[in-house]
């Protein structure tokens, strides 16, 4: 009977761990289309001043690489941990704040953040090999996000 009790803890116990595993991507809704939905929306809202000729805050957001490495502030993607991810922190800042991003007169709508929120809770995936294109190099014009 005792072997079977703790059969029985032990099941509910992995069961219980293997639930709150899912538990961040039940919460964050679904998936995000990093292709689809965060690329156009880095390179349309980021990539003006976060890329190779004018690193803004020594943040270049080209490639998965150096985005995950971060900037002068150090890294702005923390996969799994939004709210503790600079570049989603940003985003929530009013623009009386110096460090707000972006830097214009419209905040990023509320969608784009709770989007972006999403990702990097969902695990910030980037698929290896793609590199986003600042709006200065499109050679046709894009739709913004």
């Amino acid at each position: 009977m005792k072997r079977v009790v703790t059969v029985v803890i032990l099941l509910t116990a992995l069961t219980l761990a293997a639930c709150q595993h899912l538990r961040p991507a039940l919460e964050s809704g679904p998936p995000v289309d990093f292709m689809a939905e965060i690329k156009p929306l880095l390179e349309s809202r980021c990539l003006e001043c976060h890329q190779r000729r004018y690193v803004c805050a020594g943040l270049n957001m080209e490639t998965k690489t150096l985005a995950m490495k971060g900037g002068r502030s150090g890294p702005v993607i923390i996969p799994g941990a939004p709210h503790h991810s600079l570049l989603y922190k940003v985003l929530l800042l009013g623009h009386e704040n110096p460090v707000a991003m972006p830097p214009t007169p419209e905040k990023l709508e509320q969608e784009h953040q709770k989007m972006v929120h999403d990702w990097i809770r969902q695990g910030a995936h980037w698929p290896q090999g793609v590199h986003l294109v600042p709006p200065q190099d499109w050679r046709s014009p894009r739709s913004q996000p």
